[in-house]
This record gives C-alpha cells, sequence and structure tokens, in this order.
C-alpha cells in the first residue's frame, strides 16, 4: 500500500503570527486617523484666536468637533459591545489558533486607531465649550477611553489574550480533550476582562452624549 500523500507545509509567508500586521488596514485606519488628527491640532488654533478666524468657521467646528466625537465614541463602545454580544459566545470558542490570531490582529488593527480618534476627538471638542464642568465631562470621557486601551494593552494582552493565542488545536493533540478545557477557561478569562472594557467605554459614551445633547450645558 503507498502511504497517504502528506499535505504542503504552509510557507513561511502564509503562517499567521500574533505579531503579524494587515498593512491594508492598518494603512486605511491611518487614512481615517489623518482627518482627526489635523482637526485636533487647528480646533485649538481656531478658538483661541478669535480676532482672526472667521465667525463661521469657528460655528462649524464648535458644531462639529462635538458630534465627531460622539459618532467616534459610539464606534468604538458599539465594537465592544458586538465582542461581547457575539464574538465571545459564538465565534471565539470555536476558531482554531490560526484563525484566533487573525481575529485578534484584526481587531486590534481596526480598535487602536479608533479609540486613538475616540480619545482626540473628545479632547478636542472640550475646547469648544465655555463651561468649566462641561469640558471636565469631556476630559473624563477622554480618560476612559484611555483607560480601555491601557487596560487591553497591560491587563488583557498577558493576561488572557497572548495565552488565548499561543494555544495548540484540541484537534492537533492527544490531549484534546484538556485543550478543550483550557480554551474554555481562558475564554472565560478573556470575557471577564473585556467587560470592564465594555463598562468603561459605554460610560464614556453615556457622558459625552448627555453632554452633546445638553443645550444647558455650553
Amino acid at each position: 500500500m503507498m502511504p497517504p500523500p502528506s499535505s504542503p507545509s504552509p510557507s513561511p509567508s502564509a503562517v499567521v503570527t500574533p505579531g503579524n500586521i494587515n498593512l491594508k488596514t492598518t494603512f486605511t485606519n491611518i487614512v481615517i486617523l489623518i482627518p482627526i488628527v489635523v482637526a485636533s491640532m487647528a480646533v485649538p488654533v481656531l478658538m483661541h484666536n478669535r480676532d482672526t478666524t472667521s465667525a463661521i468657521i469657528r460655528d462649524v467646528v464648535a458644531f462639529a468637533t462635538p458630534r465627531c466625537a460622539v459618532i467616534a465614541n459610539g464606534m468604538f463602545a458599539g465594537a465592544l459591545v458586538f465582542v461581547s454580544m457575539v464574538d465571545i459566545p459564538a465565534v471565539l470558542p470555536h476558531l482554531r489558533r490560526s484563525q484566533r490570531i487573525l481575529w485578534w490582529t484584526t481587531g486590534r488593527n481596526f480598535m487602536v486607531p479608533l479609540g486613538i480618534g475616540s480619545i482626540m476627538s473628545s479632547t478636542t471638542a472640550a475646547l469648544t465649550y465655555e463651561q468649566n464642568a462641561t469640558r471636565a465631562a469631556w476630559i473624563l470621557a477622554a480618560g476612559e477611553t484611555l483607560f480601555v486601551l491601557l487596560w487591553t494593552c497591560f491587563v488583557m494582552v498577558r493576561g488572557a489574550i497572548i495565552p488565548l493565542l499561543d494555544l495548540r488545536d484540541a484537534k492537533d493533540s492527544a490531549h484534546g480533550e484538556m485543550l478543550e478545557r483550557d480554551l474554555e477557561v481562558l475564554v472565560r478569562r478573556f470575557e471577564a476582562a473585556h467587560n470592564v472594557r465594555v463598562f468603561v467605554q459605554l460610560a464614556a459614551f453615556a457622558t459625552i452624549v448627555a453632554v452633546a445633547l445638553s443645550p444647558d450645558m455650553r
């Protein structure tokens, strides 16, 4: 009998590792982030040089910037909620190792620029308000989003994400049942840490929505 043909080993370029970066996604996110960065640099100049800045420009900036901040923070909070409601219960426990790595790197390359954009737009929006209490609310929202990014980087990555990405596939090991239990434990650990991010970012989003929609907070 002839031995069964062995499956070809993947080429090095086809192997997905936790450090891989999707260059196309990263470039797209950078392009999206550029207008936010430019606006964040321009708004302080426009708002603090009132004598040389057109009143129309000031009004447009004061109108658009808080609303852009609401949109950016809403997208960030919505993405986190989607992970809680869909990815964790229905997707993550059933992914193979290479798929888990792709899931993480793709999500990271989307979420990090979005989080940074949320922080910058919220901080910039604070400059368009006159009351110190309102400005403090916008800065608080930016600080909460910054906490989410730092929590992910320093708590979740080492405590839950790296072990989850490094775990071997149960089908490829003689200890399949044990690895399946390990995967379940790591998914639950990821979920517990992720819930902190969801709570904090929803609080940030609720704060800026309340401020942006209140006519008495200007």
